[in-house]
């Protein structure tokens, strides 16, 4: 008993160091959920980063199809695109400057490249237009999403029996 009481009054004692020194380096304790919870999180955000890459990516991809097309469904996209571009507004998750500020981009130099190479476009005769290519940005992607290609069906290779009668 008498060791009992010597150890608390170590422990609670300001002037022993005994008391004081686990006290200022005692480890953090951290449950394992806690611990995996910081990788799930960047997970999370990889995903929303990608996910904003890719709407990015879908944007460049109506911008530069569309540039000069003659159609109104395709004039129509065209204009969406460009009107979602130059649209300063940042209070929207998935606008433009807030994916550009979430992915590192500066958005008004990518404007200004946007603006030069549909100006550059414009200018070319209508024949040429179509070699110039296009700008593509390369995602950091486990899945590629392909068109459908309907498959070949296989023949029936069963040979029949040569039959005995």
């Amino acid at each position: 008993m008498d060791g009992i009481s010597v150890r608390r009054s170590r422990e609670h004692d300001p002037t022993s160091f005994d008391g004081i020194f686990p006290r200022l380096v005692s480890p953090e304790v951290l449950l394992p959920t806690q611990f995996y919870q910081r990788m799930r999180q960047q997970r999370v955000l990889e995903g929303e980063r990608r996910l904003m890459l890719a709407i990015l990516e879908d944007a460049v991809a109506c911008f530069q199809k569309y540039a000069g097309a003659t159609r109104p469904r395709s004039r129509r996209l065209f204009q969406e695109a460009e009107d979602w571009f130059f649209d300063t507004d940042s209070s929207w998750v998935f606008s433009f400057e807030s994916i550009c500020s979430v992915l590192n981009i500066d958005a008004q130099y990518f404007r200004r490249n946007l603006l030069r190479w549909k100006e550059e476009l414009l200018a070319q005769p209508p024949e040429v237009r179509a070699k110039i290519g296009r700008v593509r940005l390369r995602a950091a992607r486990r899945h590629k999403i392909l068109p459908f290609v309907p498959r070949r069906r296989k023949k029936n290779r069963q040979k029949a029996a040569p039959s005995l009668a």
